[in-house]
């Protein structure tokens, strides 16, 4: 589509204009061609002195989502950044001060870019849209604002409000908009390019505050008392949060302290250095890829088999009424389906229940819940006979992780619902096909692995077995869809992807303890390299028995290379004869006490240390044995694309976002590089990190994973 057809001027009348925004696509977008007719446009207009007022408005049900993603990712340098977006802010400057009022008619959303043009409006009017979600969202893709966002927003509202909406990134609804100040008036959809006219006629005279003489900073400035305290505590927090990984954040804090301390125009600058610089770089592009594009196609639904019609679950069965079952439950009512929640009596069943209660009840204290309560539960039926389940359209089971007692409840729940039901498994180690053997119909039968807590994680794996049929596949995904989960696809295997590379890092901490490395050396290696969570931290919440049980589930025949050198199950078993469990044990790795966690004395003398690492050789074998069982997970058929199991890793364990998950950080590296990397560390460490044979003919054909 041509600029001008995304960009239309529509005559209101007495002189005022509107130029509405129309992009290809659902949503309008903000790219460099859509930018320079904006300015064109603009100074056309500003020019005119037969234009009395501009109003700014979409033909679309949202305002504008942000810029193009796309087109970011490519520009590979500051300069091709800054290509894009100086036209866009040269054309917010020259309407804010034309000296003609100027209206943002919101429709809907306005994101990014699409808010920060709403911010150059003198007036913000919003339709009365109950949907729409005002914010910037940059910051959780490694981005910052990049059209005076950081400056508009903290003139208009001060630093104490606006700082933290740029820093999480978090989406206000309408009414919490209107509340902060950020949009001026709500008004039916039908009035709103009326009402928007109306304003500009009334104010002929409109300037924004902070082109005005004597405009001070709402609340605090900068170097107040409460300023400094501020920032302090900002920066600080940022220090903490995933090991100071937080390049985004703290570019914000930099840009909101030196650029509000000037006039807007300087404040602009500032900014607009800082975003090219961030949006060119590797944490930037990696966020995108992952979090956004990987994201986006997985709920696109692209791995859906073709040619099938749409399906919608009305009534699910869930057997199990622990963490997984309860959680799955909950979230499926949440939906609106009806939920079967089948436990070993009816007692359980009623426990499981209240449990579910007490936890939406407190979710719905902190406003997380899309409906009341009282209507969520009214969904949930709890149970303890199979033949409850007839009727249902989808049944997940949630039993305990051993073969036999899936087994019988799978042999129950498929003589209970029939041949056309599917059947699903949340399993996170058990091979699906060696499960479906249990059911009447294989072919009906597919593996969900959801994460704990469901509710909150919204990544799932779902296990095409070598017998499940292309329906049940594609019913899954509907299931998904409806559940609101970001699903990736793989194929069946020992630990499918997910939890076989989890293993890899749980062993590998392991190993590490076994070599007598610190538990707080691997730690800091890991939270320094971005992780929420280090290996031992994770090991210690995991509790070690149950650690003990995962790795030999995951043993599989024991010739893996993934089990070539490795010690972790020995130095698993002799923690656990020394009495260290975990934290829920009393204690594992790590003491703890009335004044905190500390090392337990015990470890260096169980574990004396064969040789001192640094924290970089910690580092690279926490990452690295990560990357090479990802890559034989693809060279095993598991996955199909590399963005699958990038998208996994960041959403499914906490993998650091900035790096944009294991096969992304091997291209951050280099694969030549990497190989080098590994290649050291099996000469030191064991066979476990020889490199896949992929990877050399990938370095020799100078090929990476993403181009």
């Amino acid at each position: 589509m041509n600029p001008e057809n995304m960009l239309t001027r529509q005559d209101l009348g007495d002189g005022v204009v509107a130029l509405m925004l129309d992009s290809t696509g659902s949503v309008n977008t903000l790219d460099a061609a859509l930018n320079q007719a904006l300015l064109d446009q603009a100074t056309q207009l500003a020019g005119d002195h037969t234009v009395k007022g501009i109003v700014i408005g979409s033909r679309k049900d949202d305002f504008v989502a942000g810029g193009d993603l796309k087109q970011l990712q490519e520009a590979a340098t500051p300069a091709a950044v800054r290509s894009i977006v100086t036209p866009f802010l040269s054309a917010l400057r020259l309407l804010e001060r034309s000296g003609k009022p100027m209206v943002a008619a919101l429709t809907g959303t306005a994101l990014g870019g699409g808010l920060e043009l709403a911010l150059a409006c003198h007036r913000r009017i919003a339709a009365d849209n109950p949907g729409a979600r005002f914010g910037f969202p940059e910051a959780t893709l490694g981005l910052m604002p990049g059209a005076g966002g950081t400056q508009r927003l903290p003139r208009l509202i001060g630093i104490a409000a606006a700082a933290p909406l740029i820093l999480e990134g978090r989406r206000l609804a309408l009414d919490e908009a209107v509340k902060l100040g950020i949009v001026d008036q709500v008004v039916p959809a039908d009035r709103l390019l009326a009402a928007a006219k109306e304003w500009a006629l009334a104010n002929p005279e409109a300037s924004q505050p902070w082109d005005r003489k004597g405009f001070a900073l709402p609340g605090f400035g900068v170097q107040s008392q409460a300023g400094r305290h501020f920032f302090t505590g900002a920066w600080a927090r940022n220090k903490k949060a995933a090991g100071g990984n937080q390049l985004a954040a703290e570019t914000i804090l930099q840009v909101l302290q030196q650029g509000l301390e000037r006039g807007l125009d300087a404040g602009i600058a500032i900014e607009t250095r800082h975003f090219a610089r961030l949006a060119s770089g590797n944490d930037a592009k990696n966020k995108i890829r992952t979090l956004f594009n990987g994201v986006q196609r997985a709920k696109s639904m692209k791995m859906r088999p073709a040619g099938l019609p749409p399906s919608k679950v009305t009534r699910l069965g869930v057997v199990g009424g622990g963490v997984m079952g309860r959680g799955i439950a909950q979230v499926a009512a949440s939906a609106g389906i009806e939920v079967i929640l089948l436990d070993i009596d009816e007692q359980a069943a009623r426990r499981s229940v209240d449990a579910i209660r007490s936890h939406v009840a407190k979710e719905a204290e902190k406003g997380r819940l899309r409906s009341s309560p009282d209507e969520l539960m009214a969904r949930i039926t709890p149970s303890a006979d199979y033949p409850s389940l007839a009727g249902v359209d989808f049944v997940l089971e949630a039993v305990f992780e051993k073969a036999e007692v899936k087994h019988a409840v799978l042999a129950q729940v498929a003589a209970a619902v029939g041949g056309e039901v599917p059947i699903a498994s949340n399993t996170s180690t058990m091979p699906i096909g060696g499960l479906a053997e249990a059911a009447k119909h294989p072919e009906r039968v597919i593996g969900l692995h959801f994460f704990s807590p469901v509710d909150r994680m919204p990544l799932v794996e779902v296990i095409r077995g070598a017998k499940t049929d292309d329906a049940t596949l594609a019913r899954a995904l509907d299931f998904m869809k409806q559940l609101g989960k970001t699903p990736i696809v793989v194929n069946d295997g020992l630990g499918f992807y997910t939890s076989r590379i989890v293993t890899t890092y749980s062993s590998e901490t392991l190993n590490l303890i076994g070599e007598g490395t610190s538990a707080e050396l691997i730690d800091n290696a890991a939270v320094n390299a971005g992780f929420a969570i280090g290996g031992a931290s994770l090991a210690e919440l995991t509790t070690l028995s149950l650690l003990s049980d995962i790795l030999r589930s995951m043993r599989g025949d024991g010739e893996r290379i993934a089990n070539a050198d490795n010690i972790a199950e020995p130095t698993v078993e002799r923690l656990l004869a020394a009495g260290r469990v975990g934290k829920a044990g009393g204690g594992g790795l790590y003491d703890y006490g009335e004044h905190g966690r500390s090392v337990w004395p015990g470890l260096a003398e169980l574990f004396p240390a064969k040789v001192a690492l640094d924290a970089e050789t910690v580092r690279r074998r926490l990452l690295n044995v990560q990357s090479l069982e990802a890559v034989r997970c693809l060279d095993d058929g598991i996955l199909s694309e590399p963005l699958d199991g990038d998208v996994a890793a960041v959403l499914g364990w906490g993998y650091p976002g900035h790096l944009g998950g294991p096969f992304a950080y091997i291209d951050r590296i280099g694969v030549a590089a990497f190989i080098a990397e590994c290649e050291d560390l099996a000469s030191r460490f064991g066979r476990r990190f020889t490199p896949p044979p992929r990877l050399y003919r990938m370095a020799e054909a100078g090929q990476v994973f993403y181009s």
